[in-house]
């Protein structure tokens, strides 16, 4: 029989686990220096690479999926959530940008994007896929612009 402390412990590493091995609520508030990877190192990819036909500003939505907000990645496409936060292996943006799957690749007509841009992507997965609520950079007004407006 096991004594009581060590269930106890037992279930609190069991919780600790859990809620580690998972991200945070994806509607919470993502720390800095999420947003400034985000920022720098992801939202370029997308802009250059996959805006044209995946944001609001498309003409013609592909697939359904728009990657522009958090919402809508989140929400996915025609084949279903683009991200699993925290989840490489199980995002079909993954899989999708390693060109491992001849049926599913983008960018299409074999634009792969660079190894450091996929590592972006992986590395921005892995941390849950924070982005801000908005999905709208916010640029921060310099001291020198405030002064000017006052």
């Amino acid at each position: 029989m096991i004594p009581r402390v060590k269930i106890i412990v037992l279930g609190f590493s069991v919780v600790l686990a859990a809620c580690t091995a998972f991200p945070a609520d994806p509607s919470s508030t993502p720390a800095s220096d999420q947003v400034e990877f985000f920022e720098t190192k992801v939202r370029p990819v997308f802009a250059d690479h996959c805006y044209q036909c995946h944001s609001e500003k498309a003409e013609k939505v592909k697939g359904g999926l728009r990657l522009d907000s958090a919402d809508s990645i989140s929400k996915g496409g025609s084949s279903g959530p683009a991200i699993v936060a925290g989840d490489t292996e199980g995002s079909l943006l993954i899989k999708a940008i390693r060109y491992k799957d001849p049926d599913l690749q983008m960018p299409p007509k074999k634009k792969k994007l660079s190894d450091a841009d996929i590592a972006s992507l992986e590395a921005w997965v892995k941390m849950g896929a924070p982005m801000p609520a908005s999905g709208v950079k916010q640029k921060t007004a310099s001291i020198a612009e405030v002064r000017a407006r006052h």
